[in-house]
């Protein structure tokens, strides 16, 4: 299952939303200014980030600033506490399922989403839009030239 948290109603999760329902794929949403982050789902979060604190942190939040945050000096669990007592400073939205997470909203990163199954499905659509007389199944022909 693939979840989306967010605390604003932005245009990156709009596009998020409307990206995964172009696509097919289920999500649960979740509005954290009205269900906040437990420490430990924070914990989560960052297990699974490829950054640590640094894809999960908004630096340019009006929330982190009036914080006045030295993220050098501050230790694990008390930006875990920070982020759940403080959803406006992570980024928006956060988009994650069992082993990926991306946060804001990048089309490019979205892919990794899509069960290879159906990515299998959308290249073939497209090659068959690119080139709609040729089988799936069968290679594209070589022609060896002799000189």
């Amino acid at each position: 299952m693939i979840n989306l948290y967010f605390h604003t109603n932005d245009p990156s999760k709009r596009k998020a939303v409307q990206w995964f329902t172009q696509h097919g794929i289920a999500v649960n949403q979740r509005n954290l200014d009205k269900e906040p982050l437990t420490t430990h789902e924070v914990l989560d979060l960052l297990s699974i980030s490829y950054d640590g604190t640094e894809e999960l942190l908004s630096k340019r939040s009006r929330a982190t600033k009036e914080l006045n945050l030295d993220l050098d000096q501050i230790t694990m669990n008390q930006f875990m506490q920070l982020a759940s007592d403080n959803p406006h400073i992570l980024r928006n939205p956060i988009i994650f399922n069992d082993t990926k997470l991306v946060t804001g909203f990048d089309q490019e990163k979205m892919g990794v989403f899509v069960p290879k199954r159906q990515r299998r499905l959308e290249l073939n659509r497209l090659i068959d839009h690119i080139s709609p007389n040729r089988p799936y199944d069968q290679p594209e022909p070589v022609t060896i030239q002799n000189h």
